[in-house]
């Protein structure tokens, strides 16, 4: 990105099976995790995005259900320039 260059941060939830199935899901037992948006509890992972102007995507990760939101994006945004907007 160049020094100018404005981007958005947004994640979203990457759910692996409904709640009721959680016992009995084996795919991606030892990896995914409950978690909790706004919408409800899931079971899956957080798919975390950031979005230059240009709708290119120079930065995007994968988190456990259960990981707080807010520490994934330090890490993707390490080796950007530039303003990163995004919400809590």
């Amino acid at each position: 990105m160049p020094d100018s260059e404005i981007a958005a941060s947004d994640n979203t939830a990457f759910i692996v099976c409904h709640n009721e199935r959680i016992n009995s899901h084996r795919v991606f037992r030892s990896l995914a995790e409950r978690g909790r948006n706004s919408v409800g509890w899931f079971y899956g992972f957080g798919l975390h995005l950031i979005i230059n102007g240009h709708g290119e995507l120079p930065a995007f990760g994968m988190t456990q259900g259960n990981t707080d939101d807010r520490k994934a994006v330090p890490d993707m945004a390490d080796p950007l320039f530039g303003k990163i907007f995004g919400d809590r």
